[in-house]
């Protein structure tokens, strides 16, 4: 993200840290190796001056140390001067190599002074505050270089007394000690520790540091990416109150998190609120933001109203949100606004990406407007564009959706030649193609491929496709055979996949196989929906010798009250399983109930007269003004 940009460490200035930190500790060694030769000396001396006793001075007549020594000769040259400075030299080699190497590994640590109590990740209550910081022989370097015995004892960091000291900040340069803390927060939060990254900004300022809008926004982008909008917006009122102004990184956090979790109405009040304040200045990321959230709600009207913001404010559009515009065209079905957009585009000298192309084939692919994706295949191969495996699955899309089998396998075809790796979606999408085009052999062909050939694993998609192929053919034989295999490979059926099984049984009337499925069903713990009730009172309806009158009215009360909303399809299906008349008496019951109904065809919600011949017998006639 951008925020992390900005907590970057100059490894410049932590070149200099480090040769300072480097002096300081050597420093103690310098001063213990010069207090032991110099005791060492005068040990020596005086055990040579006892071994001598009072033998002649040298030629010159001179005594070192006015005498006191005994006479002992120490000029240069002489032996006992020699002996002297060899032995003095091993000393100070054999005491300074040892400490130099101890300091470069250890990289010259202190001991922490921990008096807080230390809380462990994950925990909570007095258990946790109770635990404190161990003696720990690991350790990990703080934001100055220092090295605390914290880490591997997995414990929120706390307040060591010698880490930073205002005068050592001082010393490395504020601006330099304020990246590494960002640096170190900013860590924390990519390691995905919230605590950790809290405690280290409180470490700052007890070090008398004062923490910047990139201090906190790694805090609050954490708390907005866990979902916790209260907290993000917490900590960035706590930003203001302490005294730093958010900057534009802080603003397009919170409407990204926003239009994540809210919608865009929330994210437009943060970047009105950025704008009425006039600082920080709003960039091509916070229009984006909004203008994403507006079209992928299908708002286009408002998100086009936002772009044309961005404009007049002096700040070029950039090919994201020309983008959303496209997606948000093809949601709605718009191909005409999405390839107008695309005409935008090139007329601003924008380079298209993969995804750009990839929106508009899948604006065709949702109208099924098979030419028109195929152009846009072939304008993005002209723009030196590299279809990527969503392209081709678009397309694909747009196959399958016009009922073109031979289409989608050509576009399957020309991906596996082009050396893109399919994917789950890409089968997918061509052996639903199959199923449209009723070839069942098609489907089967593709799914032995998936796994064999391209190692590619199926997944519960791919397979409820494949049964949907058996189903439109009722073939309940390999529709069994699939669902078999679906299991075999660790798959866990949905409900579609049930649905789909039960289908081909339901058409040929076989209903007691169909509630075998619909009992496994809910022993897998599925509950019923109305795509699998429109199958069971099918079965009920094509049943043999008679109709299943009393099974098909007793399964449709009971997939009502667990809360199955009967549609048009469901509605239809009871009408052919128990007639007219009793489809009406339990709509009324239903009514009474409150139990709600969608898109139930009118014909069934309202009684139909119909015409009477004139020799009708009365006894008859109540029954026909009832119908």
């Amino acid at each position: 993200m951008a925020y992390t940009a900005v907590m970057n460490v100059n490894k410049h200035c932590m070149s200099e840290a480090a040769i300072a930190g480097g002096l300081t500790r050597l420093s103690p060694v310098a001063l213990v190796a010069g207090l032991s030769v110099l005791v060492f000396g005068i040990d020596y001396w005086l055990q040579e001056a006892s071994a001598a006793g009072r033998r002649p001075h040298s030629s010159t007549g001179a005594a070192p140390l006015g005498g006191a020594l005994n006479g002992i000769a120490l000029e240069p040259g002489g032996g006992c001067f020699d002996a002297l400075a060899g032995e003095i030299g091993t000393v100070l080699v054999c005491m300074l190599v040892p400490a130099i190497c101890v300091r470069i590994r250890r990289g010259g640590a202190v001991k922490c002074v921990h008096s807080k109590p230390m809380q462990r990740k994950g925990c909570s209550g007095k258990a946790a505050g109770a635990n404190r910081a161990p003696a720990c022989g690991s350790m990990y370097m703080t934001p100055l270089g220092e090295r605390c015995p914290l880490k591997a004892c997995a414990l929120t960091p706390a307040v060591a007394e010698d880490r930073v000291t205002p005068t050592r900040a001082k010393a490395l340069g504020t601006a330099n000690a304020l990246a590494k803390w960002n640096a170190a927060i900013a860590a924390a939060v990519r390691e995905d520790d919230q605590e950790k990254a809290e405690q280290l900004l409180d470490d700052m300022k007890l070090a008398g540091l004062r923490p910047d809008a990139a201090s906190y926004n790694p805090i609050v982008h954490i708390c907005a990416k866990r979902g916790d909008i209260c907290a993000a917006e917490a900590w960035h009122a706590k930003m203001r109150l302490a005294g730093v102004e958010p900057n534009t990184v802080s603003y397009n956090i919170m409407m990204d998190a926003r239009a994540k979790a809210d919608g865009a109405d929330a994210a437009e009040r943060w970047l009105e609120r950025m704008l009425d304040a006039g600082a920080p200045a709003a960039n091509e990321v916070s229009f984006a933001t909004v203008i994403h959230a507006r079209a992928k709600l299908g708002h286009l009207a408002q998100a086009e109203k936002w772009l044309e913001k961005m404009i007049a404010s002096g700040i070029e559009p950039n090919i994201v949100s020309y983008n959303s515009l496209i997606y948000g065209c093809g949601k709605k079905g718009d191909l005409d606004g999405a390839e107008r957009w695309m005409a935008a585009i090139e007329k601003r000298g924008l380079a298209a990406r993969v995804t750009t192309y990839t929106a508009v084939v899948d604006a065709c692919a949702k109208l099924g407007d098979v030419q028109r994706a195929e152009k846009w295949m072939k304008r993005m191969a002209e723009a030196g564009v590299e279809p990527n495996v969503v392209s081709y699955c678009a397309m694909i899309d747009a196959c399958s959706k016009a009922g073109d089998a031979a289409r989608a396998g050509y576009w399957h075809e020309v991906m596996l030649e082009r050396g893109v790796q399919p994917n789950a979606h890409s089968f997918s999408a061509v052996i639903s193609a199959c199923a449209k085009a009723h070839d069942v052999s098609a489907a089967l062909h593709h799914l032995e491929a998936m796994e064999d050939q391209w190692k590619v694993p199926a997944d519960v998609v791919v397979f409820s496709s494949v049964l949907d192929a058996c189903a439109k053919v009722g073939d309940a034989d390999r529709a069994r055979a699939v669902f078999d295999l679906m299991r075999q490979r660790g798959v866990r059926p949905n409900v579609v996949a049930y649905a789909s099984l039960a289908r081909p049984f339901a058409h040929r009337g076989d209903w007691q196989e169909v509630e075998f499925i619909a009992q496994d069903m809910e022993a897998q713990g599925l509950r019923m929906n109305d795509y699998f009730l429109y199958a069971q009172l099918i079965a009920y309806a094509n049943a043999r010798p008679q109709r299943e009158h009393a099974r098909a009215e007793r399964a449709f009360r009971e997939a009502c009250a667990k809360g199955v909303v009967p549609n048009k399809h469901v509605m239809s299906a009871l009408t052919r399983a128990v007639g007219r008349v009793t489809c009406q008496s339990l709509l009324k019951d239903l009514e009474a109930q409150r139990v709600s109904i969608a898109k139930v065809p009118s014909v069934l919600r309202r009684p139909r007269r119909i015409p009477i011949a004139a020799d009708t017998p009365k006894k008859f006639l109540a029954f026909g003004a009832e119908l």
